[in-house]
């Protein structure tokens, strides 16, 4: 296979930015807003007359300093939800050998190669320019892949650099990260409901928890789409630099089967924030059935049972990555143009 520029891949990259700047946009107004009207009206005699607007502007600075710092800190994000070391060539030089030759065949800079110390086999690439990138592969990778079926994981990741999809992830996830940690901050441990303030807190917590979700809410849904659709073209980009689609549809079944057979304990202990990352996500987020009621056990409580069917019905909608059996597909029907 020749290597081809994927436009609807670029279309799907520029579109999800636009929205999450828009919807970024609307967090830090609604913040803004928010804050300073809740001041005006509850200041009297609390707030300095002088600190109302500045309560809403502090607000929007931490947000945009946060936002800015977690995206251009140095260290790629996937490397801060695992335990990762640089590989040198005496420690690992198959790794680091085949990265170089997939990256001069891919005409891209050698991006940085760690190692994560996890039993739970994937990899995953991130970093904001292809000068920047790191690939990440975890102990368990390693172990369960062959040379040619690990040779084509790398050739998977390298894919993302190439389409710069990597660098879009990675800016994309910040604002979700940010979002998602105010949210539970607040849910969790701001105990307001029952303090002494709770006239004058109520507002802004409220507040935040609404903005915040639903700002996570949308913002994970445009970044899970674009992640689908990314993971199927890195799959194409794969096979042009490997030519081995039976080798790619192996690994993946691999890494699958392995994360079904491990322990619950070592798949929770997988970050959930860097699963999009993953050439083949660790889907730790079920959607359980409620406690079923009755004489006979067969009722679901009414407001149990809409929050599950819910969920059943969003679920399918916000997987970070095609199904398996999607990817084979693919790999199988150019296995046969090839």
């Amino acid at each position: 296979m020749n290597w081809s520029r994927d436009w609807e891949l670029g279309v799907r990259m520029a579109v999800t930015l636009g929205l999450l700047a828009v919807v970024t946009c609307v967090l830090i107004g609604a913040l803004f807003g928010g804050l300073t009207v809740t001041a005006r009206e509850l200041g009297s005699g609390v707030f300095p007359s002088t600190a109302i607007e500045e309560i809403g502007i502090g607000a929007t600075v931490v947000v945009l300093s946060i936002i800015v710092y977690t995206a251009f800190s140095g260290d790629p994000l996937v490397l801060r939800g695992c335990n990762a070391q640089s590989v040198t060539s005496a420690e690992n030089s198959a790794v680091q050998q085949t990265v170089e030759r997939l990256s001069q065949q891919a005409a891209l800079p050698v991006p940085s190669v760690v190692v994560a110390d996890t039993p739970v086999p994937n990899s995953y690439t991130s970093g904001l320019s292809p000068q920047q990138a790191t690939v990440v592969v975890t102990t368990g990778l390693l172990e369960k892949l062959d040379p040619e079926e690990l040779r084509t994981v790398l050739a998977h990741e390298l894919a993302h650099v190439k389409h710069r999809d990597a660098a879009v992830m990675t800016v994309a996830s910040v604002p979700l990260v940010i979002a998602r940690t105010l949210y539970k901050w607040v849910d969790d441990r701001w105990d307001w409901r029952y303090g002494n303030d709770y006239d004058l807190l109520v507002i802004p917590c409220a507040l935040c928890l609404v903005v915040s979700g639903a700002f996570w809410l949308v913002g994970r849904l445009l970044f899970r789409l674009l992640s689908r659709y990314r993971e199927l073209a890195a799959d194409r980009g794969a096979i042009a630099l490997t030519g081995s689609p039976a080798a790619l549809a192996s690994a993946l079944e691999t890494i699958s089967t392995q994360h079904e057979s491990l322990p619950r304990e070592d798949l929770r202990s997988a970050d959930g924030s860097i699963e999009a990352f993953a050439v083949v996500p660790v889907e730790t987020e079920t959607v359980d059935k409620p406690l079923q009621l009755g004489p006979n056990g067969d009722q679901f409580r009414t407001y149990d049972r809409h929050i599950y069917l819910f969920q059943q019905k969003i679920a399918p909608f916000l997987t970070t990555h095609p199904s398996i059996e999607r990817r084979r597909e693919q790999l199988q029907d150019i296995d046969t143009e090839i």
